[in-house]
């Protein structure tokens, strides 16, 4: 095999390594280095990142009112969707895609698909095997994560325990009985053929399909200049009261990360191959 081939195919290996990596549940991988660009108000990705951009709204006498509020990230080639609570609680999360505006019904037509099955237990066990989501006690009250094709949510009453795995188990999504670790569903949540329209929907002023139900008239509702209720998602967390409303963000990750990543690799093959030719010549 000549270097060059090698080089190739050591870059290809490298390319599958890493989507397979960056499809494991779990995994939050801070995406912010690779945020560029404006949303349609003209906000910088990178701003909105931090939370800041689309706040805790509540009473103003909350210690957590206009604290950062929670983001949602969605990778624009790949479509894995990653969830970053910041710090907050989280109680409820639901993430809508839907061309209505009314709220959605188990059969309204979406992007999102489990590969591993409805109910309770096809998530995540008890014991913690990775799938998409902490399992759902059936004991505990609330409803399991929702597997509509135009919704992934979650929806439960504290306390939280039950539902989520609590600690180092690497199917956590808890430290303290809710919602408060980031977290990375598999790429393969979202149907490979909808990934495309799940990117132009963060090209130009046009319709944005994330959007929340009922909550137009929360402060964050159109910060971001898709228009209202559309570009988000919504969230409660304890200690605030009231529906919450959180950024849905696009990340392009560089072709470039790709490539250094796979550097490393190729170099050492590189010189195991140079040492090979080198005791071939000596011997």
């Amino acid at each position: 095999m000549s270097i060059r081939n090698f080089v190739r195919g050591i870059a290809a290996a490298s390319v599958v390594a890493l989507v397979a990596a960056t499809a494991s549940a779990g995994n939050f991988v801070d995406p912010t280095p690779f945020l560029s660009g404006n949303a349609p108000s003209g906000i910088a990705w990178s701003a909105v990142s931090t939370g800041t951009a689309l706040p805790v709204r509540t009473s103003a006498t909350n210690p957590l009112n206009g604290s950062p509020g929670a983001v949602v990230y969605v990778n624009t080639q790949s479509g894995e969707i990653q969830f970053d609570p910041k710090g907050l609680s989280v109680s409820t999360f639901i993430l809508t895609y839907t061309t209505g505006t009314a709220n959605i019904q188990a059969a309204t037509p979406g992007p999102f698909q489990y590969l591993t099955g409805t109910g309770d237990f096809s998530y995540s066990d008890v014991a913690g095997t990775a799938r998409t989501f902490p399992a759902k006690n059936p004991s505990s009250s609330g409803l399991p994560p929702t597997t509509y094709a135009s919704r992934v949510g979650l929806t439960v009453s504290p306390p939280l325990s039950a539902t989520l795995n609590i600690g180092s188990n690497p199917n956590s999504a808890s430290t303290n009985g809710f919602w408060n670790v980031g977290w990375a569903f598999p790429s393969d949540l979202v149907v490979s053929g909808s990934v495309a329209s799940l990117a132009a929907n963060f090209v130009g002023t046009g319709n944005n399909y994330f959007r929340t139900i009922g909550l137009n008239a929360n402060l964050n509702a159109n910060i971001l200049g898709f228009g209202a209720g559309q570009g988000v998602f919504q969230y409660t967390a304890n200690g605030i009261v009231g529906n919450q409303v959180g950024a849905v963000i696009p990340v392009v990750p560089e072709p470039a990360t790709i490539v250094v990543a796979g550097m490393g690799v190729a170099a050492a093959g590189i010189m195991r191959l140079r040492r090979r030719k080198l005791n071939r010549e000596n011997a």
